[in-house]
């Protein structure tokens, strides 16, 4: 699948799943939304959805520190600490960042893990660890977790042991 078609489906499956942040999308570049995640926390996440870059999705480090420690993960971590750290032509410090993550509190000033998405699949299991599987059509899955004996046959399912 060519890069617009995949960042196409892409935000169709992000409008699916979340709700548009309040800082609304920016134009062409961007989409900014809020995620439910599992213990009630709202996390935010930005995708770049501008014909000049990779389908990326920015995401606060504290909700996914351990999805990058899967194999194949494609991210790159972005520390806070870095921010303003280039210093322009005119002397002015750089933000360092895709410039829509300035109009989201939650993200602007956070350590973040910028995620390269290639397929499909890539989105589904970042979204799906966020969510915490709280999304309405994955009631059947909460309900079977909570059955005894469940978890072994839901990890067996999901391939997930």
């Amino acid at each position: 699948m060519n890069r617009e078609k995949l960042k196409l489906r892409c935000l169709a499956q992000l409008d699916e799943r979340a709700t548009k942040h309040p800082a609304g999308h920016q134009g062409k570049l961007a989409a900014r939304y809020l995620l439910r995640h599992s213990s009630g926390d709202v996390v935010a996440v930005m995708f770049e959805k501008g014909p000049d870059t990779p389908a990326n999705l920015w995401v606060a480090r504290r909700y996914v520190s351990n999805l990058i420690l899967k194999p194949g993960v494609n991210f790159k971590l972005s520390l806070a600490s870095k921010l303003y750290s280039t210093i322009s032509k005119n002397g002015e410090p750089l933000y360092g960042r895709h410039s829509a993550l300035r109009a989201m509190p939650e993200l602007k000033h956070a350590d973040l893990i910028r995620f390269r998405i290639s397929t499909m699949v890539d989105l589904d299991q970042i979204l799906d660890h966020l969510d915490g599987w709280s999304h309405p059509k994955n009631d059947s899955v909460r309900a079977a977790e909570s059955a005894p004996g469940a978890c072994l046959i839901f990890c067996a399912a999901r391939g997930s042991f």
